[in-house]
């Protein structure tokens, strides 16, 4: 069952504890990966946080993450989430742009997640942990949103934050209501893509009703659409 708990603010920290997970099913993790880069040789092994412990309460999410690679984490999902003490936290901006539609991305066939439809994301990386081992949510989503469609979050103005449980998955998604057209966004897409050498979305699309969900979405992306469109049809 998903659910979305309206939220404040946001704490989220790096610890120093390894993944436990991670550690005791190294040997089957590699096996497992060795076979995916086999078919699909552009995979890349690199280090992401997972999260080991939350709690939301009075309009607060706080989070501890782990680091990890991201080959343990696909062997963790790909089984069926078998450790039930860890979520995949991340963040999402739910970009809407001036004519009411919802920004959503489709994955790049290259991809291990080729043919799904999100809101443009990502894993948290080491990258987004302060000195103080704060996560900064806010710099992830302007990373992944700039990184797939060279569109600039901080031209769009930020409102209500919802943490999304869907199974292990924890989206902390916040609408972000851009001055831009999605007939511009789009524009700013094509120019991106043409720059890119293996981009890691093939298209985006615009979404402008609350009861647009397809099967290619997964759980919390239609939680997604349904959270920050209205029921009356935009644009």
């Amino acid at each position: 069952m998903i659910r979305s708990i309206a939220i404040d603010t946001a704490e989220v920290r790096l610890g120093e504890e390894p993944w436990r997970f991670a550690e005791t099913e190294r040997t089957a993790i590699a096996r497992h990966w060795q076979a995916l880069v086999a078919r699909k040789s552009s995979l890349w092994n690199g280090a992401v946080l997972i999260c080991t412990a939350m709690e939301i309460a009075e309009g607060r999410l706080q989070a501890r993450l782990a680091q990890t690679d991201y080959a343990s984490f696909v062997a963790w999902r790909d089984w069926g989430w078998p450790d039930r003490q860890a979520w995949n936290c991340f963040a999402v901006p739910a970009v809407v742009s001036a004519d009411g539609a919802l920004l959503m991305g489709v994955m790049a066939p290259w991809t291990l997640n080729a043919g799904r439809i999100y809101p443009p994301s990502g894993s948290l990386e080491p990258r987004d942990a302060g000195e103080d081992g704060r996560i900064d949510l806010r710099g992830s989503m302007i990373t992944e949103l700039r990184e797939e469609t060279g569109l600039d979050l901080n031209a769009a103005k930020a409102g209500e934050m919802v943490v999304i449980l869907d199974g292990q998955r924890i989206a902390v998604a916040q609408r972000h209501d851009h001055p831009m057209t999605f007939a511009g966004m789009q524009a700013i897409f094509d120019s991106h893509q043409a720059s890119e050498t293996e981009a890691e979305l093939s298209a985006i699309e615009a979404v402008r009703h609350g009861s647009e969900n397809d099967s290619r979405m997964p759980g919390y992306a239609q939680e997604i659409v349904r959270q920050f469109l209205s029921s009356k049809v935009c644009g």
